[in-house]
């Protein structure tokens, strides 16, 4: 009897993880050009310092500034997570207006979908006072001249 109670438990306890596991999502590779719905916010000034992109490059003192056109995503949503997502770009775009944002940090906060735009980069899309915008978006090779380009380089890690 004690073997068909234990079996049982075993069993509840299974079916428990199993639920839990197939709730949660699953992280995502990402896909240049494949296009995507969601919603964007801005942010600007003290929620730009300490980015979590330049965090994991040891480089911890960078301070993004309010004119660079950057976003932040919850990283861990992606296959690597912040090493995956870090220094890639994103075109947004709501209705005919779209900008070019380089990913620099998380926001563990956004849901899927849910890019949190500088307010340089979201005034491209929507004047601020919208607050948050419907957008598509796709992720795509990051331009390295040209009036587009309203980011740093990518640093380099630092060595030991």
């Amino acid at each position: 009897m004690q073997f068909t109670k234990f079996n049982l438990l075993v069993a509840m306890t299974l079916i428990a993880l199993l639920s839990v596991i197939s709730t949660s999502e699953a992280a995502t590779k990402i896909q240049f050009g494949k296009k995507a719905s969601g919603k964007a916010t801005w942010f600007n000034g003290r929620d730009a310092e300490d980015v979590a992109c330049y965090g994991i490059l040891e480089n911890k003192d960078v301070n993004a500034k309010d004119s660079w056109h950057i976003a932040a995503m919850r990283l861990s949503q992606f296959t690597g997570g912040v090493k995956s997502a870090c220094f890639e770009c994103v075109r947004v775009t709501a209705g005919s207006r779209s900008v070019i944002a380089r990913i620099i940090d998380d926001c563990s906060s956004c849901g899927s979908g849910h890019i949190d735009l500088s307010l340089s980069a979201f005034t491209k899309l929507a004047p601020k006072s919208k607050g948050v915008v419907s957008i598509k978006y796709e992720f795509v090779r990051c331009p390295s001249s040209g009036s587009d380009l309203k980011w740093p380089k990518s640093p380099s890690v630092k060595k030991n």
